[in-house]
């Protein structure tokens, strides 16, 4: 059976990401309440933990409010559908980081170096795909090589085992025709699946989603709100929106999607923490657990990491 739908999908980053914007302080019940909520509105790929990934809060990259086996308690009690996965930097996790989260049966793992250091990779993908995860290789700071390079990386973490190897717009500087032109260099060297990374610095991140899209990445990332590091990430919300109208994820809640961002995230962000929230909405028991928590929780922006 593939791995993945031949029409694109989202991968939702905001419990990843999104935890730059508040110095990674989302708690383990943070972590399964708004984990279940996306669960149960219809996103079947979640990514969770650390923003900088397993074992950075032991690598002095942060100190997260939980740990790692608290994260991946959380997210294996909360989801029943969707496949959810963690962050690996080689350097900063390790390998018993990464059998740790198999112990716990997470889906995917999506190993992430800078594009012009790829080969740390390859040792990892080899252990993740022993270890049954669903591998995707993060090209971090693609732009530092040309398109025509880029292509190249790709196909050797195809050849490596990787199950889908992502373009990721780290500074936000790509516009939607550079996207199109490192996508067709990778679609040029290897049948790899591709996926897509966007940063929001040029206010870009959609246009360069969408036109990811249109030249066949079948997995994108966006966050509710666009919570996420620097300037922020595709919004999940009118992402959503964009594609349901083309005749996509017809699966995923829209209303509820919307719900969930402006209740439970936009309060984090530090605009309409005292909107009441939208009534009346049939709340699944794990979201009405997380008003409760995250309506009492004070707003503050703090200061991001940036890689």
């Amino acid at each position: 059976m593939p791995i993945f739908d031949a029409s694109p999908d989202i991968l939702e980053v905001t419990l990843r990401d999104g935890s730059y914007l508040i110095d990674f302080q989302f708690t383990a019940e943070d972590t399964a309440n708004i984990a279940a909520a996306l669960d149960g509105i219809g996103f079947r790929w979640i990514e969770i933990g650390h923003g900088l990934g397993l074992n950075a809060s032991q690598s002095g990259k942060g100190t997260a409010a939980a740990t790692d086996e608290e994260y991946l308690d959380a997210a294996s009690q909360a989801l029943q559908h969707t496949k959810w996965g963690m962050f690996f930097i080689p350097g900063i996790g390790r390998e018993e980081d990464l059998r740790l989260a198999a112990k716990y049966g997470m889906s995917f793992v999506r190993i992430g170096t800078n594009v012009t250091e790829t080969t740390q990779a390859e040792p990892y993908i080899a252990l993740a795909k022993e270890l049954g995860f669903i591998v995707s290789y993060n090209a971090m700071k693609s732009y530092a090589v040309s398109p025509a390079e880029f292509g190249k990386v790709v196909a050797q973490v195809y050849v490596w085992g990787a199950d889908i190897a992502c373009l990721v717009d780290s500074a936000g500087s790509m516009d939607p025709d550079v996207v199109a032109a490192y996508l067709r260099a990778a679609k040029s060297e290897s049948a790899s699946p591709l996926g897509f990374h966007g940063h929001d610095n040029l206010s870009l991140a959609m246009a360069n989603t969408l036109r990811a899209i249109e030249e066949g990445a079948i997995l994108v990332d966006s966050s509710l709100q666009g919570m996420g590091r620097s300037a922020g990430n595709t919004v999940t919300e009118v992402l959503v929106a964009i594609l349901q109208r083309r005749g996509l994820l017809s699966h995923i809640d829209l209303k509820a999607t919307m719900d969930v961002g402006h209740g439970l995230i936009q309060p984090l962000m530090g605009s309409a923490a005292s909107t009441p929230w939208p009534s009346p909405v049939a709340w699944p028991n794990s979201i009405q657990r997380s008003r409760t928590r995250f309506s009492a929780t004070p707003v503050s922006t703090r200061s991001m990491f940036v890689i």
